[in-house]
């Protein structure tokens, strides 16, 4: 049984006749007569009924049609597979990702990386931008988009893997319009220090702790856009992304702590393995996030 025996034999079930099948396919109407007739004498079956140069199914024809179709499928996946192996790209690609951009983006994104690479398989994980160094240097995943590591934020780099800058995303010390940070003209980190902050929170070897908190009195969590939700609950304070907190800027929920340090850059970008070669899908991935940071 050959594949292309199969093609003819489901595009002569499709047109309803050998020669339309024939045409359609390129072929001549001997080439095509003689391949179903050859799949029929290796079956030992009658998959179609002959009636001058119409077709029709038989019962057994019509039982394995639906079989054939996923044969030829599989097989055509399994060429495009060897295919990308063979021009270097992967069939598989794991991402993690932190939530410093907004999830919208990441679905418009997620939606045309399909269609741009329709055979390899796309994981994409979220977690804490701390927590995805060390998951790429681990080989939980094979490349990481986030806040890249700072020196006082993040333990110190670890060797197998190295970063790439593709924009800056600028980090804001916000509060709640009503919070009493809000009301003062000048705010000290003393001020800070006397009200609860809302911490970014990174699993380590010691357990769940909260990255460089500026206060002793902080609630450590997860994700940025936990931190956002939080600061919008009037409780507490917290430095958030500011394409994570515009909006609330402008209905005017939200206020800039007037503080020194309330507005600064930080760089975002790629982490990968040394010597991990950047994948089409990666690179493209890589061009889209750069394009939105310098927009």
């Amino acid at each position: 049984m050959k594949i292309n025996q199969l093609e003819m034999f489901l595009a002569t079930c499709a047109a309803g006749s050998i020669t339309d099948a024939a045409r359609k396919l390129g072929k001549s109407r001997t080439t095509v007569s003689s391949a179903i007739g050859a799949l029929e004498d290796e079956l030992g079956v009658e998959l179609l009924q002959r009636s001058g140069n119409h077709v029709v199914l038989t019962a057994i024809g019509e039982a394995i049609r639906n079989d054939c179709e996923r044969m030829v499928m599989i097989a055509h996946d399994v060429d495009k597979r060897c295919q990308q192996h063979l021009q270097g790209t992967p069939t598989t690609v794991r991402i993690a990702r932190d939530d410093t951009l907004p999830e919208a983006l990441w679905r418009q994104w997620i939606q045309a990386m399909k269609q741009q690479f329709p055979s390899t398989s796309v994981s994409v994980y979220m977690a804490p931008p701390p927590e995805l160094e060390s998951m790429v240097a681990s080989n939980v995943v094979d490349i990481a988009y986030c806040l890249l590591p700072t020196t006082n934020a993040y333990q110190t780099p670890l060797s197998k893997t190295y970063s790439r800058k593709l924009g800056e995303l600028r980090m804001m010390a916000v509060a709640h319009r009503d919070h009493p940070l809000s009301q003062l003209s000048n705010v000290t980190l003393a001020d800070l220090a006397r009200y609860t902050e809302f911490a970014l929170a990174s699993m380590s070897e010691q357990g769940l702790q909260a990255v460089a908190p500026l206060s002793n009195n902080y609630i450590a969590l997860p994700f940025y856009e936990h931190l956002r939700d939080a600061v919008l609950d009037g409780t507490g304070w917290s430095f958030i992304p500011s394409v994570l907190i515009n909006p609330y800027l402008r209905d005017g929920s939200v206020k800039v702590l007037n503080f020194a340090q309330a507005m600064e850059w930080q760089s975002y970008g790629v982490i990968q393995a040394h010597g991990a070669p950047l994948s089409g899908l990666s690179q493209w991935l890589a061009e889209q996030l750069e394009h939105y940071l310098v927009s």
